[in-house]
């Protein structure tokens, strides 16, 4: 459809020039019969030379108009001051054509845009369902855990050995918090050094997980507060399909999120906030934390739980 509107801007161009050409055109042969016309009144050759002009068009004229004009009792061939009347009485119709012609052109162009926008909104809707497409075939969601234990015993504070029975406290704490969530269905569990890798293949129960993963660190919490212990936890969250590779994009993108030192909140990157947003119904709210290098910058979200 642009290509029409293309098409009918350029007939309007070539049909104006035409326009200007003829205006052009007869100004001139005005000029050259008008003055030719009066230097021969008063008996001047000047203009001599259009006179090929002048009298090729006086005879014209004379084919359908053959009256003399009297001036001071002289009688004077009126068809040349015709010809330059109705000539230009044809310049000004010109000019009010060529006013119409630059409207027809806006007209077309005002046309053209609308078209450009309707397609353009078109395009962008297809490229929003094809994105949107792709982000809904990643369905497998990967949190990796780490706990950090600090004991604050007030001899501890004072110079004491803080170290003493932190891994003891982190290793009860992954064995509680293992217990509580591991009949979560459609989840697979893997221990790696001081971490926990849980992956979920429905990411629809993505809620479902989060939420067991705070309960749980929370009631282990507020257990180790009781003894005076605090317990941090650091939880990175990422979503793939099938085709990614889980070694080599996956898990260090979890490890590099891990290294910011978040505490007690889940961090992921857009690509999931893009995948979580697509949900109908959300428990968390994804909050932008920042810009960080990882491995390139990126946007780093938090996502908070909803009161």
């Amino acid at each position: 459809m642009p290509k029409v509107y293309d098409l009918m801007t350029d007939i309007l161009k070539f049909f104006l020039n035409v326009l200007f050409v003829l205006q052009i055109v007869l100004m001139i042969l005005v000029f050259l019969t008008a003055t030719y016309w009066f230097f021969n009144l008063i008996n001047v050759s000047a203009f001599d030379f259009a006179a090929p002009i002048a009298l090729t068009i006086s005879d014209i004229v004379k084919i359908y108009y053959h009256e003399e004009v009297q001036i001071g009792g002289l009688y004077i061939d009126g068809s040349l001051l015709l010809f330059d009347l109705i000539a230009i009485v044809c310049v000004y119709g010109l000019t009010k054509l060529k006013y119409h012609v630059h409207r027809a052109m806006d007209s077309v162009a005002i046309a053209k845009r609308e078209c450009m926008d309707e397609l353009e909104v078109k395009f962008n809707k297809q490229l929003q369902s094809e994105a949107q497409a792709a982000i809904m075939k990643c369905n497998t969601v990967a949190v990796l855990v780490q706990f950090t234990a600090k004991n604050m015993f007030v001899d501890a504070c004072w110079g004491g050995n803080q170290d003493e029975g932190v891994k003891e406290r982190e290793e009860e704490a992954f064995k509680i918090f293992y217990a509580s969530i591991k009949n979560i269905s459609d989840c697979k569990f893997a221990k790696t050094g001081d971490k926990m890798l849980i992956i979920l293949n429905n990411f629809d129960k993505i809620d479902n997980l989060l939420h067991f993963i705070d309960m749980s660190i929370d009631r282990i919490r507020t257990n180790m507060r009781k003894e005076h212990w605090s317990l941090f936890s650091f939880i990175a969250v990422d979503v793939y399909n099938n085709k990614t590779n889980f070694k080599t994009e996956v898990y260090p993108t979890l490890e590099r999120l891990l290294a910011l030192r978040q505490k007690n909140e889940a961090v992921c990157l857009g690509n999931f906030t893009m995948r979580y947003n697509l949900q109908q119904e959300k428990m968390y709210t994804p909050f932008m934390r920042g810009t960080y290098n990882l491995n390139g910058e990126c946007d780093v979200w938090a996502l908070v739980k909803k009161d």
